[in-house]
């Protein structure tokens, strides 16, 4: 029987659910299944938002995080929790690098790592609820449906203000399908990025900049979850998807507006920036490359992920740091992760796996390369944006310093000074200590300065790497609050007598 014997409106209209009872005959890879065995019966027939309440009651039970891929959030990920359990699309609203999309792809993990979906089908069908043209005819005609499995679906569809209804939604033409054309002809049914997103998740990136046209298109789809043909006639594709979107602040530059009907359609959620220093850094170690592919054994000292973390903190900062005044977007935690980027490169380009300062840079251009293409300065400010981001650091480092300075015991303090005279190297009048590995073995017999060394270590170290590093950061808390005993040179710290003060 051929296809086009089928009534039209059969084709179109009828809605299809296949029962256990109807006798459809299903394959997979070759064989013929029963898709209500155990084995099957989870991977299909299912709605997304159902999958998506399962997982999060079980999650619960288990007494799980929901989304362990976020860091912090607390508040955000009970409130999206509350709005997927009721099936409502989300808006996520935040500043560039806070983490929008990552959280869209947080709640994809909700959803099973595959599902059954009929073969060839350009929206993954469900193989007992199909609303793709060929898919139902495939059905009513009582044909035998080739099966496959198909990955979690996490659909990015992004916002361009160049976007037409063709990429949104797909070119859909029921007029065609009067006119004899075989269903599966690109002039019947195209799907667009909205459609391939069916039993998974949509997300629109940058909502507002998607045309204020389109956007009427989307109110259909968020509320109904179908759409209309180019010619306004309505289609019933009963699509089945959560719909997740993102979009700047309002007076965000480059933002445009969403309209105020589709705006009433999604649960608002505010994402900022991290709460600490520590969710800072757990961000950026997540998410560096370096870290991420584990290519390299780079070990990043808590100081140095410290340093790294208050220089971009600082940037968000105009209460309580002056360079960020000057600076009229902040950079967000995408700086903070290419600083680890490129910090860990050059650590690895040194032949070390373990950094000291001058791994950002003689003139901080490490520094400058993570954050200032990730700034924007407000009108009228001098410095360009690489000195400012240097300016960031340098504010950063005295912090840090300040940090390890006081970890300095006062009653110990002369003992520590005297005990670095008596290995240092005498040069000028004062006594060198060279950033050389080989000079390691002379510091770790100190004991009241191996002490402090260690405890920023969190305890003994075999790795003189790790000293070096610790011992360095040590010093350097030294020249900057303490100058009269201990002056940075190029590679080396030069300490002076204690009577000499």
């Amino acid at each position: 029987m051929s296809k086009r014997t089928l009534d039209v409106e059969e084709v179109v209209y009828q809605q299809i659910r296949v029962t256990k009872g109807d006798g459809i005959k299903y394959t997979l890879n070759g064989r013929e299944i029963d898709i209500w065995d155990r084995e099957f019966r989870n991977y299909h027939s299912k709605k997304t938002v159902d999958y998506i309440r399962e997982a999060i009651v079980a999650k619960e039970k288990r007494g799980e995080d929901l989304f362990p891929d976020i860091v912090g959030k607390e508040r955000e990920k009970e409130l999206v929790a509350t709005a997927l359990f009721s099936g409502s699309p989300i808006l996520f609203r935040g500043e560039r690098g806070y983490g929008k999309t990552t959280f869209s792809k947080a709640i994809a993990k909700l959803l099973p790592e595959k599902i059954l979906a009929i073969k060839g089908c350009k929206i993954h069908d469900d193989p007992v609820a199909p609303i793709c043209f060929s898919c139902k005819s495939k059905i009513l005609l009582g044909e035998t449906i080739e099966l496959t499995w198909v990955p979690r679906i996490w659909v990015r569809i992004p916002g361009d203000p160049m976007l037409t209804t063709r990429q949104l939604i797909g070119g859909i033409s029921i007029q065609k399908i009067r006119e004899g054309y075989d269903l599966d002809h690109p002039e019947v049914f195209t799907p667009g990025k909205a459609l391939k997103a069916n039993r998974g998740i949509g997300y629109f990136d940058e909502l507002g900049a998607v045309p204020t046209a389109l956007q009427t298109l989307l109110h259909e789809l968020f509320e109904e979850h179908q759409v209309s043909t180019s010619e306004g006639e309505i289609v019933p594709l009963k699509l089945d998807l959560i719909e997740i979107a993102s979009t700047n602040p309002a007076n965000y530059r480059g933002t445009s507006p969403i309209k105020e009907p589709l705006l009433d359609r999604m649960e608002i959620i505010d994402i900022g920036p991290p709460a600490s220093v520590e969710e800072e850094i757990e961000i950026a170690r997540r998410n560096s490359f370096i870290g991420r592919e584990n290519h390299y054994n780079v070990v990043l000292p808590e100081w140095h992920m410290k340093l790294m973390a208050y220089t971009v903190i600082l940037g968000r900062s105009p209460k309580e740091c002056d360079t960020a005044r000057k600076i009229q977007a902040p950079p967000s935690c995408r700086a903070t992760i290419k600083l680890f980027d490129h910090l860990a490169s050059r650590v690895i380009r040194s032949g070390r796996r373990v950094p000291l300062l001058k791994d950002y840079g003689e003139d901080l251009e490490v520094v400058a390369l993570a954050l200032a293409g990730r700034i924007e300065l407000e009108y009228g400010v001098k410095e360009s944006r690489a000195e400012v981001s240097k300016m960031l650091f340098k504010e950063s480092l005295l912090r840090i310093a300040k940090e390890v300075y006081d970890k300095i015991p006062s009653d110990r303090f002369d003992e520590i000074v005297t005990e670095l005279i008596s290995v240092g190297i005498p040069k000028g009048g004062a006594y060198s200590i060279p950033l050389d590995v080989a000079f390691v073995k002379n510091l770790r017999g100190l004991k009241h300065f191996s002490s402090l060394v260690y405890g920023l270590c969190g305890g003994y170290t075999e790795d003189d790497e790790l000293y070096l590093s610790a011992a360095e950061i040590l010093l350097h808390a030294i020249s900057m609050c303490a100058p009269r005993y201990v002056v940075k040179s190029r590679n080396e710290y030069l300490v002076k007598r204690v009577e000499e003060k």
